[in-house]
């Protein structure tokens, strides 16, 4: 059997993957800013930033959704089992950070404790999405482990310089393995 595929159709279909795995890393890098931001926020705000870690959910699901959408329709799938699965995990992720956030507001956990298991189950979250949905979200989930155990150890300002390096060196790994890959195939 031949390919009927010409080359004209494999560059059209190379500059879109390209074009698509660019998108990926841009929104990567918008999720790994809003994680630390989220880390300021907690570390700056009284309330700890109760409402920030509920958004960041939100917004995680959000971009996870729209680049399956995006994904799936141009290879023509069924897309609707794939939605409903990433409703429902990113659904689990808004539940386990309500049922923490509760247990801060009944003073069963302190506010620092509260913020960190937070970011801790949107770390497992994420990682949990990069295995199944999409890849980007396998580095946010080392940047945001990175990030709870600098919390747990380190003070506001060294979380930020052990954190912020970490961050750029991931994604960049990533942008390269990614892009280099996509290059080369």
């Amino acid at each position: 059997m031949t390919d009927t595929k010409t080359p004209a159709s494999l560059t059209a279909r190379s500059s879109i993957d390209k074009s698509h795995v660019r998108l990926e890393l841009w929104m990567l890098v918008l999720m790994v800013a809003l994680a630390l931001a989220g880390v300021g926020i907690t570390q700056a705000v009284k309330s700890g930033g109760k409402l920030y870690w509920l958004f960041l959910v939100l917004v995680y699901a959000a971009i996870s959704l729209t680049l399956a959408w995006r994904r799936h329709a141009k290879e023509d799938q069924h897309i609707w089992p794939l939605i409903r699965t990433e409703v429902l995990h990113w659904l689990g992720a808004l539940v386990a950070i309500n049922i923490v956030l509760f247990f801060e507001s009944a003073d069963i956990a302190s506010r620092g404790v509260a913020a960190d298991y937070s970011l801790l189950i949107l770390a497992l979250s994420c990682y949990l999405a990069g295995l199944h949905f999409n890849w980007a979200y396998m580095p946010l989930s080392l940047v945001l482990a990175v990030t709870v155990v600098g919390l747990g150890y380190l003070d506001q300002l060294s979380v930020f310089v052990l954190v912020v390096p970490v961050a750029i060196l991931i994604v960049w790994v990533f942008a390269k393995q990614k892009l280099g890959k996509r290059a080369g195939a």
